[in-house]
């Protein structure tokens, strides 16, 4: 049975601030991609890397949050985690190996946030595991698409690079707000069992949750790094592709708050799962079909932007529900995110690869396809028992 601990009055605005400056730093890169590429004279497809480079860092570096953590505290390794992001994102201005290498930081430290967020609110908020993760994948999407919609035209009015440190600003903000939560920071005994959880590499219920958010991953990954291309494609201005992007991010918004809420009240939640997975499904189906107007790929971003905020929500409300102590959150999230970040990491390489092969999207979209049935199939697996362990 968990058992909530102490903690500062600023613990759910820090969890919230934190899904804020989580992902902007690197998800509104897609839609400055061709200045970016411009400003260091390279082609921009070149430049998928930028998107993959935080997923493969999520995949090696995963199974060694949890260990560090336990040293550090959960509080303290993301306080500094805030700090390396901050760097990573302001360091990218500075050129082209600079970018490569704030690219890099970025993953780490966004690492530490994706592992360690499940455990904070399960060892912190046990009893609000629902509104709370739901409140967290909010600020993830809401943020998401402010950033991926606003950095075209603060480019444009200025430069990508200032863009690129107001977001950085985002991140010191955040990190000024966890500050005090500092206080309540715990380091757990390396003999404390309860604490240091089970090895959920030798779970094999643990594996379905592992496939079902490696194929989620690959979908939504695909999505960032190649929507605003795909209805560029499709005839669009630069512009509206990236207020396309944009609007998938905020459409993300209402199944992101209320899928954990959902979660936590139903014993049986495959329902949530089929729901989720034919939501992402109808809108790469509909990218099939020869329509290139603007409400229609306001449609699709919809479609996308319910269907995939729905299942990462639902995974990261999961790994609290599935597991009976904080120790087993941890672990069950570090697992969970690295192999399944390494395999998300192919979703837009393979995919850019399949286009830049056939000179067509219909290949990639088939192939994510086949993906969307696949995690589909494994979160309904996931739900043939209550717990992992």
């Amino acid at each position: 049975m968990k058992t909530a601990r102490q903690h500062s009055a600023f613990l759910i605005i820090g969890i919230f601030l934190l899904g804020a400056s989580m992902r902007t730093p690197f998800t509104s890169i897609p839609s400055v991609i061709n200045e970016i590429a411009a400003s260091f004279h390279t082609p921009a497809t070149s430049l998928g890397i930028l998107t993959t480079i935080p997923l493969i860092c999520f995949g090696l570096c995963s199974t060694l949050v949890p260990g560090i953590a336990r040293r550090l505290g959960n509080e303290l390794a993301l306080f500094i985690a805030l700090l390396l992001l901050a760097a990573g994102s302001y360091l990218r201005i500075f050129g082209f190996s600079a970018l490569l290498t704030g690219t890099l930081i970025i993953g780490v430290a966004t690492t530490f946030i994706n592992v360690l967020i499940p455990a904070v609110i399960t060892e912190n908020l046990p009893t609000k595991i629902g509104p709370v993760t739901g409140t967290y994948n909010v600020a993830i999407t809401l943020f998401s698409a402010v950033g991926a919609y606003a950095i075209a035209p603060i480019s444009a009015a200025s430069s990508w690079q200032f863009a690129i440190v107001l977001l950085s600003g985002l991140v010191l903000f955040t990190a000024l707000v966890w500050l005090p939560n500092l206080r309540f920071n715990y380091r757990t005994s390396g003999t404390d069992t309860k604490e240091t959880g089970a090895n959920m590499w030798k779970n094999p219920r643990a594996w379905f949750l592992l496939f079902y958010f490696a194929g989620s991953s690959f979908v939504f990954y695909t999505i960032v790094a190649w929507l605003p291309s795909i209805a560029m494609a499709n005839g669009m201005a630069t512009n509206t592709a990236s207020l396309i992007a944009g609007l998938f991010q905020l459409f993300s918004i209402p199944t992101a708050f209320a899928t954990p809420v959902l979660a936590t009240r139903m014993s049986n939640r495959i329902p949530l799962v089929l729901a989720a997975g034919i939501s992402t499904a109808l809108g790469f189906l509909a990218m099939l079909l020869p329509i290139h107007q603007f409400w229609y790929y306001v449609l699709i971003a919809l479609l996308l932007g319910l269907g995939t905020a729905a299942t990462f929500s639902l995974i990261m409300t999961l790994l609290g529900l599935k597991t009976r102590t904080a120790g087993d959150t941890r672990n069950l999230s570090g697992m969970v995110q690295s192999l399944g970040y390494l395999l998300a990491a192919f979703g837009p390489t393979v995919t850019g690869n399949l286009k830049a092969a056939s000179g067509s999207w219909h290949g990639p979209i088939i192939v994510t396809l086949i993906v969307i049935c696949l995690f589909t199939l494994f979160g309904t697996l996931s739900e043939r028992n209550q717990y992992v362990n």
